[in-house]
């Protein structure tokens, strides 16, 4: 048998690590998650009711959305299937744990995380496809951009998945979004370079560009220093399944194992979330595209705010800010900040403060009026955004009143109900438990020529539980499967272990290809689904 079949088949060079299961067990398992993710699925329908019946929605767009919603959550879980090896090898390979306990810690330390999320990461994936361009779609190509953003992510995570190598649920996301905001943007006579807000995805490129290098420099520095200072070479020794690390040790390696899947529920649970919100304001806009439970004490203070903002800004009457992203580009190129763009945003904002100076609540406004807000808030925290960054003269209570209003700006519009939370949750830790043996036995026996040594998954683990914490806070998206694997492989390289150079580069390849083949994917779905 070639080598390429064996890869493909993923057999175990330990087979007693993954008995085998009797087929009423799986039928008894596969039968359970369904049934559970059936009431789910209802639960999650009976939280949209009463919005979709007040949209005005007729039978063929509830199906639509349904459908959408569905591919979200199956996103969702195809990246627990994907990821969770991420997590369970390093216990596994060196026998902390035994597969079994090991997955279920793994499953439920991810639903905390999703859990606790902030909610940072999620609106930073929303923001890569501006909401100026969602808002403004009919729905014929808000659920063709929809659909073609799903299934190129899922076609290729659960393509890589089968072929047992690695690869990114970050990768797959962002490129599918530049495909679909390009060529969503191109269709409509806007411009393939419209459609995407290109300074969010620079630094969501870097943040995927750079972590993986800082996994493989960082966990070959961290297992030099764990060798220097623990003379136990048993540590830093290939692992023997018959005799497990020491007690500390397995404690370490635990908490670590544990850390990286709660920090892998909060960064890549919220991808989930920030994809269900993108359906959600495409196809309910007048529910979803303000958060329409934000107390009147903040409404006033953003009142108060904006009044104070109009104080301090320019006025002329013959200017309007521009209500379009690529014409607030040609503003801000040209660099007509003192002449215009000053000017009109003392304009836009006296307009905010009078509209809010008439509100309450914003849950009593029409589907138009929350969409006309959403679109004048929006590019108005942008615009604000840029003067704060820009070489214009700002006094330090100035710079300071338009950042506090910037930030009001996006809590005013930003929104993830606590039922997109729990079904998230769900869908990641019911893909936690599924299908997870292909993915662990690459990295735990594939990625070198020796078994993972205790140190060496000690130090994988904490560099991306830690890579993954900071990112989440930044609200950065950053792969967990190429932090991990690279820090494997910088932790084997340190320890002067041999490589299994066929199988890196296999996954190298996919790492290269991922972005642009999910974005030619997702255009080519797109205008296919618009052509239907």
């Amino acid at each position: 048998m070639s080598d390429y079949s064996t890869f493909a088949r993923y057999t175990s060079r330990f087979p007693t690590l993954y008995p085998a299961r009797s087929g009423r067990q799986q039928r008894l398992r596969m039968a359970m998650a369904g049934l559970l993710l059936l009431v789910a699925i209802g639960w999650m329908m009976a939280q949209l009711a009463a919005e979709m019946r007040a949209s005005g929605n007729v039978f063929t767009p509830d199906l639509l959305l349904s459908g959408a919603l569905l591919l979200a959550l199956g996103f969702v879980f195809v990246n627990g299937v994907h990821d969770t090896a991420n997590a369970v090898t390093t216990v596994i390979y060196t026998g902390t744990l035994s597969p079994g306990r090991a997955v279920l810690i793994s499953a439920i330390a991810n639903m905390l995380g999703v859990l606790l999320a902030s909610g940072v990461v999620a609106w930073g994936v929303i923001s890569l496809l501006p909401a100026e361009g969602l808002l403004q779609l009919d729905a014929r190509h808000g659920y063709a951009l929809i659909y073609a953003l799903l299934l190129a992510a899922i076609s290729w995570n659960l393509a890589s998945w089968y072929f047992a190598i690695p690869s990114s649920s970050s990768h797959a996301l962002l490129g599918a979004m530049v495909g679909v905001g390009g060529a969503s943007s191109l269709l409509n006579g806007n411009g393939a370079l419209t459609g995407i807000d290109w300074h969010q995805a620079g630094w969501a490129g870097w943040a995927l560009l750079l972590s993986p290098v800082l996994g493989f420099v960082a966990a070959g520095l961290l297992l030099l220093a764990m060798k220097a200072l623990l003379p136990n070479r048993q540590l830093t020794q290939a692992a023997d399944l018959q005799r497990p690390p020491p007690l500390w040790l397995r404690g370490m390696l635990l908490l670590t194992s544990s850390g990286v899947s709660f920090a892998h529920g909060a960064n890549d649970g919220q991808k989930g979330m920030g994809l269900i919100m993108v359906i959600l304001l495409i196809a309910l806009p007048g529910t979803f595209a303000l958060n329409r439970t934000l107390p009147e004490r903040e409404i006033a203070s953003l009142t108060v705010l904006t009044a104070q903002a109009q104080a301090q800004l320019p006025q002329r009457s013959d200017l309007t800010l521009p209500m379009a992203e690529s014409e607030l580009q040609r503003y801000l190129q040209q660099q007509r900040w003192q002449q215009e763009v000053l000017p009109a945003l003392g304009k836009v904002t006296g307009s905010l403060h009078q509209q809010l100076s008439a509100l309450t609540r914003f849950d009593r406004l029409s589907t138009s009026e929350a969409t006309r807000l959403r679109l004048q808030m929006s590019l108005t925290s942008k615009t604000l955004h840029q003067l704060v960054n820009s070489p214009v003269p700002l006094t330090h209570n100035e710079r300071a009143l338009l950042t506090a209003l910037a930030g009001q700006l996006n809590h005013a519009s930003s929104l993830i109900p606590w039922w997109v939370k729990i079904m998230v949750a769900l869908a990641l830790g019911l893909g936690t438990l599924t299908g997870w043996q292909r993915i662990a036995i690459t990295i735990g026996e594939r990625t070198g020529k020796a078994p993972l040594s205790a140190a060496q998954g000690a130090s994988s683990e904490l560099v991306t539980m830690t890579t993954l914490g900071v990112a989440e806070q930044f609200g950065l998206p950053v792969s967990t499967t190429q932090v991990l694997t690279c820090g494997v492989a910088g932790s084997m390289v340190a320890n002067r272990s041999a490589l299994q150079w066929q199988t890196l580069k296999r996954m190298g390849l996919v790492w290269l290809l991922t972005l642009p083949a999910c974005a030619l994917m997702a255009a080519l779905f797109y205008t296919l689904l618009v052509m239907l």
